[in-house]
């Protein structure tokens, strides 16, 4: 009975493991695709027309696509590089000593300067002894120019090769030509005020008014024996002046200006009883003047305005062509080739001849200075401080001796003939001369019952 007992539980245990093994196995199907492919061999099967597909269009945004990132082969050393070692720097020797020496620097300064500068390291003493001597511790300046030499003949043709187109009797004018003292005179006044300026290391002559005067050459026609100064030179502009009886008003920042100059060096009493547009605030500097203790120098020149404008009329830079000599041309001997206020003179620009007269004095180290008038004539776009022409290509001939004996304004239709007149005394203009006549700007217009037929039609421009 005891062993039969032992037998049933016995069949009872393996019976219980086995149904334990087959649930654990029907689990686990559930993850695997059998279920699903047993489901589907025991569902009916629907007819292919019956079945619908329904698609829905659903916009769905998806985030920017970012560029794949190039893969690049591997780079061990990129990956491995092992840090740089800095070393320390190698402690330096201290100098046993300081060698004197020269060290020497060139560079560009202002005013066309080139400027090259050296410092020279000179042995001494002590330094207690040495900082007392003046000749220890100083500035040496040395200023290196070069002077021009007078051009003529063939010289003169680097300045305006058509100068022979424009003068019939060029060449035959050069071999009589030779150099004025004026020139000389001119560049030992740039030269003094070089060295004046240098020494006391005020404002040097800059490079343009140094070498603004290519020659000054006095000339006498051999056929007429007229006289002529050639003086080749640039051409800067002045705008001063001023006539009450021409243009009794001006701009408001004339009149008020402390800088315009209101009179010229040719000048003739007034003509008429309209007041000098510029008087009044010259009065009103007279006025201010006497209450400065300190300003008698400026009292005195205000007041010797003040009397000039209210007896004088002067020529205008604005409306007549005049050029400018330096007053150098006032000393010398040369009396038959010395110019003077009123004379006449032709410029040459290009192939172009303008008249003009000379109209005042500048400085005695400077030329090449024409008014506003003239210098427009030869460049439209030259102001009181833009320049016509920056080369020395312009030709100031001037006639001495041939100024109008009663001073007063420009006669233009007397200027266009007397300046044609005397270049065909030179010899006369060539084939590819143009002369430009120049028109009065002031001129009142006759009445048209007094006019003349040829008095309306327009003079022709060149």
């Amino acid at each position: 009975m005891r062993a039969a007992k032992r037998k049933q539980v016995s069949g009872f245990t393996w019976f219980r493991l086995g149904m334990l093994g087959a649930f654990v196995l029907a689990a686990g199907s559930l993850y695997t695709p059998y279920p699903a492919a047993l489901v589907r061999a025991f569902r009916p099967e629907v007819p292919q027309e019956k079945v619908k597909t329904v698609y829905v269009e659903k916009k769905v945004q998806l985030p920017p696509s970012e560029p794949e990132p190039v893969s690049r082969p591997w780079n061990t050393e990129a990956v491995f590089r092992m840090p740089e070692i800095q070393l320390p720097p190698f402690p330096p020797a201290l100098p046993e000593k300081v060698e004197p020496g020269r060290y020497t620097h060139f560079n560009s300064v202002d005013r066309g300067v080139n400027l090259s500068s050296a410092v020279h390291f000179n042995p001494g003493t002590t330094a207690s002894r040495d900082r007392k001597l003046k000749e220890a511790y100083r500035l040496d300046v040395s200023l290196e120019l070069m002077l021009p030499q007078a051009a003529r003949g063939e010289e003169l043709l680097h300045a305006n090769p058509q100068l022979p187109e424009v003068l019939r009797s060029y060449n035959e004018l050069m071999q009589t030509a030779h150099v004025s003292q004026w020139y000389h005179a001119l560049y030992l006044h740039k030269q003094n005020r070089v060295r004046h300026n240098a020494a006391t290391l005020a404002r040097i002559l800059d490079r343009h008014n140094f070498y603004d005067t290519d020659t000054v050459l006095e000339i006498e026609a051999p056929s007429s024996g007229r006289k002529l100064v050639w003086l080749q030179a640039d051409m800067d502009v002045v705008s001063d002046g001023s006539d009450g009886d021409r243009l009794p008003d001006m701009p408001e920042k004339v009149k008020n200006s402390d800088y315009y100059q209101p009179s010229t060096s040719y000048r003739w009493k007034k003509l008429g009883d309209s007041p000098n547009p510029l008087l009044p605030h010259w009065q009103q500097k007279v006025e201010k003047l006497k209450k400065d203790p300190k300003a008698a120098e400026a009292l005195r020149h205000a007041r010797n305005v003040v009397h000039d404008l209210k007896k004088y009329s002067f020529l205008l830079a604005e409306y007549d062509p005049f050029v400018v000599i330096p007053l150098t041309f006032k000393s010398g001997d040369k009396e038959d080739f010395r110019p003077q206020l009123g004379d006449y003179v032709a410029v040459i620009v290009g192939n172009r001849v303008f008249p003009a007269i000379v109209g005042d004095y500048g400085p005695r180290f400077k030329t090449g200075e024409a008014s506003l008038r003239l210098a427009r004539l030869v460049n439209p776009k030259a102001t009181p401080y833009a320049r016509p022409v920056s080369h020395l290509g312009v030709s100031y001939l001037i006639f001495p001796g041939t100024a109008e004996a009663e001073k007063g304004p420009i006669n233009y239709e007397l200027m266009n003939q007397k300046v044609q007149q005397l270049l065909n005394e030179m010899g006369g203009l060539g084939e590819g001369a143009q002369f430009c006549t120049v028109q009065d700007l002031l001129a009142k217009p006759e009445p048209a019952e007094q006019a003349s037929p040829a008095a309306q039609e327009p003079q022709p421009a060149g």
